[in-house]
């Protein structure tokens, strides 16, 4: 076999594993290659999410629970993309009655896999105009999204929430 043969083989090698890295790379990071691949749709189809408040069994909230509420709907500055959800309030609302939530109460909003945690005040959380969603992604998850001062960009947004804590004053 030739130098050139050589050379030619070895190029053709090269591109290929660059290739298979990007794609890879693309995939995980949900870009233009992932997209196309999949169909698109954001759904609430992951595992529910437990809601901790006080000493109590947490309660969850799953899709079924997300079901019969209204959806609200905001673009995102960064890029453009609409973002629509359940209001974290309305999902609060379906494990700990109206009373018992204070303008001193904390929310808790969490995601163990992603190392991240957002602590908003109730007040914040039941200000329909803050729009703090829980919005699904394509991977069937959700995230914490919101138009609000401090959670108003993707860095600061909570992607795969498996956790939601009330703390009660």
């Amino acid at each position: 076999m030739s130098t050139m043969k050589r050379v030619i083989i070895g190029i053709i090698i090269i591109a290929g594993l660059a290739a298979i890295i990007l794609a890879v790379d693309s995939m995980r990071r949900g870009g233009t290659l992932y997209r196309t691949l999949r169909d698109g749709s954001e759904k609430f189809s992951g595992e529910c999410i437990p809601v901790r408040h006080g000493t109590a069994k947490p309660s969850l909230f799953c899709s079924a629970d997300a079901a019969p509420l209204a959806k609200k709907r905001f673009v995102d500055k960064a890029e453009n993309k609409p973002q629509e959800g359940w209001l974290l309030r309305d999902a609060v609302l379906l494990s700990v009655r109206a009373a018992k939530l204070k303008p001193g109460t904390l929310v808790r909003v969490t995601s163990s896999s992603r190392g991240k945690r957002v602590e908003l005040s109730w007040k914040d959380v039941s200000d329909e105009a803050n729009l703090v969603i829980l919005a699904p992604t394509k991977q069937g998850t959700l995230k914490l999204a919101s138009v609000m001062k401090g959670l108003d960009t993707r860095t600061k947004w909570v992607q795969d929430v498996d956790g939601i804590e009330i703390v009660l004053p």
